[in-house]
């Protein structure tokens, strides 16, 4: 949490030292009853002059605009500008064309119009701005010119638009572009039925828009209540699976059907229940109050969940004192409340889907799918699955995954997968490799016969902590995390560890004091790669990656040590850390005497953190530590760190095989002690509610 946490802040102080030169403004505008209802992801600036001049007002905002840090800031703003260039490739508008155009509302969207389709939008308010606006359009028509697109002006709606035709490529780049200026909206599109939706909803008639969004009213309503009658300086709005899909879709090269070793996390989302998860958005102000930054998210999850979405049980709770054993001097400090059991018990598919391959059994016609969208199968496709030995029952569920493209057929445990190409194709989903995985474990005579589930899993708690601290010096490996699991019964658990551990050639007994603990000493399996997507701005192509590199994923904590201590079973990433949790026990101060932690937790329950599921403690000035030094060094592309490959991932080329240049250079950056003394500390709770959940975070004065 705290390294997503640094990512979507890197992304805000980018968007930030940009935009200031974008927009004077006025009042807020209703994009959101203007945008159509298949938005998949939006921000809304509601005022662009107010968000730069509050900005200034943080010390984050005062030390970017100190001269020694001016390479630093001129490095993010190209960095940022380069993220917009997926815009300017298909709206043909670069961030200087758009400077001074703003005069209100500015909105930014992704919009999924039709199944492997996606189109980008912009919505801008000119209020005051007009003589900028055209000036602007003028510099579109030049960009377009130069690109050899073709243009002609059209009435829709009553409203003049200037549609530009663009030359045919090989990059899955829009056919059209469509710009328009009415009373004080400009508004542009990469997609000719998007800006006749966006001018008919503007002159009142039909069609439905993103206001209208079951997610995105949730969303939007349950941080207002929490925000009361403050305006927001930004908004921003995601529906996750409809999001990342409409990403994909903008490349030409897609796969349904998989090796385990090429399963994206879209696919797995979709499969596991995820879709569920219908919104997520919020709020972010830069110096309101007493805070640096406060900001407010909403998800809007409601029930019922299905397969792995059921692991995500996180019940509230008013216990979040730091345990006595945590060290006084961590860098972060996250806990929470999760039925672990129940997460145990619903990782199954999860574990199939990540691990297993589909079977195929047979091809059948085409001429089939209206029985496989009716949802009755015919005695002719009951006759091939009975031929391949797998009669189904008279009773079947059968689930579209994709419109027209992609069916399950669900027969008690048993999932079989349809896929439309010439033919329609039929696999058998691999559902049983959690289980033969669990039953091995009890069973074989060369493993560690442990029943997992019932000698070790049964025996923790619901309190799951993570702390996260740093060596000197700082180097690519000097991350260093821990997490803890309460247990319910400290002896089975010591038990059950050292029944999975003991026999296991990968793993060192070591004794430290008296106290066992298991170390990792090395990899004795392979372990399937998963590619994460993660979110650009809209309109920007995903990495389309090098499909013959089967780069494998490293383990996320290769070198870990286990104990149980403290009532707590303890995971560390190293042997070192492991020790120094232990042998700091022994001090008499621990975290929750810190100053700084009393403070951040005295703002949480003034925010409203009474009963809630996760808390978060950081001190921001030690947990960007790592990351500043290794930009300094240049070496933040050999990062271990989760973070480090994330930045690399979102700052980089983001391709496989290879250490990324950095592209930020570090060299003239000042000595870290400039930097810390403006950032204070931050805090987050998070609540389980019966519709999803709810997370307000803040960040502090130094």
């Amino acid at each position: 949490m705290p390294q997503i946490r640094t990512w979507t802040l890197i992304r805000v102080i980018g968007l930030l030292v940009v935009f200031p030169t974008l927009c004077p403004a006025q009042v807020a505008g209703p994009s959101e009853r203007l945008l159509p209802a298949t938005t998949k992801g939006a921000v809304f600036i509601a005022d662009c002059d107010k968000l730069s001049e509050q900005w200034n007002k943080t010390q984050m905002g005062k030390l970017l605009k100190d001269p020694v840090m001016e390479p630093f800031a001129k490095d993010l703003r190209r960095q940022f500008q380069d993220r917009w260039s997926g815009v300017h490739d298909r709206l043909g508008l670069t961030l200087d064309d758009l400077k001074g155009v703003p005069g209100g509302e500015l909105a930014v969207a992704l919009i999924q119009p039709g199944p492997d389709l996606a189109a980008t939008a912009i919505l801008v308010d000119v209020t005051g701005h007009l003589d900028e606006a055209g000036a602007m359009l003028g510099k579109v028509a030049a960009n377009m010119k130069k690109k050899g697109a073709k243009q002609t002006e059209h009435t829709i709606a009553g409203t003049k638009v200037i549609l530009f035709d663009m030359p045919k490529d090989d990059e899955g780049g829009p056919e059209q572009v469509v710009y328009f200026l009415s009373g004080n909206t400009l508004g542009a599109a990469d997609h000719l039925a998007t800006i006749q939706g966006i001018l008919a909803r503007m002159t009142g008639q039909a069609g439905s828009s993103l206001a209208e969004v079951p997610g995105f009213q949730a969303v939007m309503n349950r941080c207002k209540a929490h925000a009361g009658k403050a305006v927001p300086q930004i908004r921003w709005f995601l529906e996750p699976i409809g999001y990342f899909e409409t990403r994909q879709a903008v490349t030409s090269q897609r796969k349904v059907i998989r090796t385990k070793k090429d399963n994206t996390a879209l696919e797995i989302a979709r499969n596991q229940g995820f879709e569920r998860i219908r919104g997520v958005g919020g709020f972010v102000d830069f110096a309101v109050d007493r805070f640096e930054l406060l900001h407010r998210t909403a998800v809007f999850a409601p029930p019922p969940y299905e397969k792995s979405m059921k692991m995500l049980v996180f019940p509230n709770s008013t216990q979040f004192a730091p345990q006595p054993w945590i060290p006084r001097d961590v860098a972060t400090y996250t806990t929470f409340y999760w039925d672990v059991l129940n997460a145990f018990d619903n990782f199954g598919s999860l574990f199939d889907e990540l691990f297993g391959e589909p079977e195929f059994l047979f091809s059948v016609n085409p001429t089939h799918q209206a029985e496989f969208e009716k949802g009755q199968l015919g005695e002719k496709l009951r006759k091939e699955f009975k031929n391949s030995g797998l009669p189904l029952a008279e009773k079947v569920e059968v689930v579209t995954k994709r419109p027209g493209e992609l069916w399950h057929v669900i027969d008690g445990k048993k999932v079989f997968i349809v896929k439309k190409g010439k033919t329609l194709r039929v696999y058998m989903a691999d559902t049983g490799m959690w289980e033969e995985v669990l039953e091995s474990l009890k069973e074989q005579e060369d493993g560690p016969q442990i029943d997992l589930r019932k000698d070790l899993v049964s025996h923790l708690g619901k309190r799951v902590t993570v702390i996260t601290d740093y060596k000197l010096p700082i180097t690519t490996t000097s991350e260093q995390l821990l997490f803890a699991i309460k247990a319910t019964d400290v002896k089975a658990v010591t038990a059950g560890l050292k029944k999975l551990m003991e026999n296991d050639p990968t793993i060192k007994r070591r004794e430290y004091k008296g106290q066992v603990i298991w170390e990792t000493v090395e990899e004795a399996v392979d372990h399937p790669t998963l590619q994460i997507d993660l979110p650009t701005l809209p309109g920007q192509e995903p990495d389309k990656g090098d499909k013959n590199n089967d780069e494998e994923a490293e383990r996320l904590l290769p070198n870990a040590s286990t104990t149980v201590a403290f009532g707590h079973l303890l995971v560390a990433s190293r042997y070192k850390f492991l020790v120094k949790v232990l042998d700091k026990a022994k001090d008499q101060e621990s975290l929750g005497q810190a100053v700084d932690f009393r403070a951040v937790d005295a703002t949480l329950k003034e925010l409203g953190a009474t009963e809630s599921s996760v808390r978060v403690f950081s001190r921001t000035d030690e947990e960007y530590r790592p990351t500043y030094e290794l930009i300094r060094q240049g070496k933040m592309p050999e990062s271990e760190t989760l973070f480090g490959r994330m930045l690399n991932a979102t700052l980089g080329p983001n391709k496989k095989g290879v250490v990324r240049e950095q592209k930020i250079d570090g060299s003239e950056l000042p000595d870290y002690q400039v930097v810390r003394r403006n950032l204070g500390p931050a805090g987050i709770f998070v609540s389980s509610e019966p519709e999803g959940w709810f997370a307000v975070g803040f960040m502090l004065p130094k």
